[in-house]
């Protein structure tokens, strides 16, 4: 994680060019940020009825955004069934964006690396390819992205509103020692309150206090909507995957979602067959334009990248978690248990080295290599 915290990028990362916040792949004209506006439509009836009807429903945008606004910043929640990680909610837009871009960066660096890894940079500010209007780069997305960058015009693409959700490893302080087996009460005398009625994260007090220690191991931006909850970008540390920290960070954010009474997730996926089959496994689906219309979700509500797809998933109801306190010499903790009947079985993942989950597919196991002699040294 260290090899990746330090990017060498200035504070003024991303200012001063002529820059366009609109679609990657749109052909810029010199006029301005419109790219299919001839220069005798700029001023129109229609035109003018496009902005202001554009601007209409960015005012709804913002108030649909209010309760994820509201949610406490930098508070630690905790996931039931997840006792290694904690949840926190990251404000980069204070207190300025180029200070929150940086902090940013420093902060979780992995979710930059994932989508910026083989693609251009934007120019450096103060050079001649920087005074070319041009579109936006990766890069630049997710640096308004995640310090939320309002629109200026109604033109300009909208990155107001999101928030960045992160998953820290957890720490467990073992000191002072718990109190003795005849003394349960004990365990609950010095619990803090939860925030927002225990709504977000697990249902009671954590047992010992909700501690973390290094950085975010995975991390997510959402945005609040009429009716959805947007996430177009999602990533985990490179020697942190594959352990379920992906799934868990999902679980966090339907949690959120239940909170704030939101029905369904739309998720920006990267259009690569694996990407896809692994959000499919977690409950997504793909979404068509008809889909999002009967959603109730225009073409400016979203935001929209080169080469991915809109899925979409229904929030599940609240897992009915029980707890209870586990003791082991100086460390007690509360932890929590699904009951047997929510309990799903386990099912062999489709790589299993045994070839079982291939048979059942009627795929017939490949034969392995016997392994090679190194010849002896003399």
């Amino acid at each position: 994680m260290a090899a990746y915290a330090n990017l060498g990028l200035p504070l003024d990362y991303g200012q001063g060019s002529a820059i366009l916040k609109t679609e990657p792949s749109a052909v810029l004209p010199q006029l301005g940020a419109h790219p299919h506006l001839q220069a005798s439509d700029w001023h129109s009836t229609d035109r003018q009825r496009e902005r202001q009807e554009r601007e209409a429903r960015r005012k709804v945008l913002r108030e649909a955004r209010s309760p994820l606004m509201q949610l406490p910043v930098d508070h630690m929640f905790e996931i039931p069934g997840r006792p290694n990680v904690v949840l926190q909610i990251k404000n980069y837009s204070a207190p300025n964006a180029a200070e929150g871009r940086q902090r940013a960066r420093s902060d979780i660096p992995f979710l930059f690396k994932a989508f910026e890894t083989g693609q251009a940079p934007p120019p450096r500010p103060g050079t001649k390819k920087a005074e070319v209007p041009r579109a936006a780069t990766i890069h630049e997305y997710l640096d308004w992205t995640v310090t939320a960058s309002e629109a200026e015009d109604p033109d300009e693409l909208d990155f107001g509103g999101f928030r960045v959700v992160v998953l820290l490893p957890r720490f467990r302080p073992q000191w002072p020692p718990p109190p003795p087996p005849d003394c349960p009460a004990a365990d609950y005398a010095h619990e803090a309150p939860l925030k927002h009625g225990g709504l977000i994260g697990a249902p009671k007090p954590p047992v010992p206090i909700l501690a973390a220690h290094q950085k975010p191991i995975c991390a997510a931006t959402i945005r609040m909507g009429p009716g959805f909850m947007e996430v177009p970008f999602y990533a985990t540390q490179e020697s942190r995957r594959n352990k379920g920290h992906g799934r868990a960070l999902l679980e966090a954010i339907e949690d959120i979602c239940r909170a704030l009474n939101i029905p369904r997730i739309l998720l920006c996926s990267t259009d690569d067959a694996r990407t896809k089959a692994t959000w499919q496994r977690l409950g997504f689906s793909f979404t068509a334009t008809q889909d999002l219309q009967r959603f109730g979700v225009t073409h400016h509500d979203l935001l929209h990248m080169d080469n991915t797809v809109q899925m979409v998933k229904e929030v599940p109801p609240r897992t009915p978690w029980r707890s209870l306190m586990l003791r082991h010499g100086d460390l007690k903790q509360r932890l929590y248990y699904l009951p047997a009947s929510h309990v799903q079985p386990y099912q062999v993942p489709g790589g299993a080295a045994n070839g079982t989950a291939a048979a059942a597919r009627g795929v017939a196991k490949k034969p392995s290599k016997p392994a090679k002699k190194r010849p002896r040294k003399r």
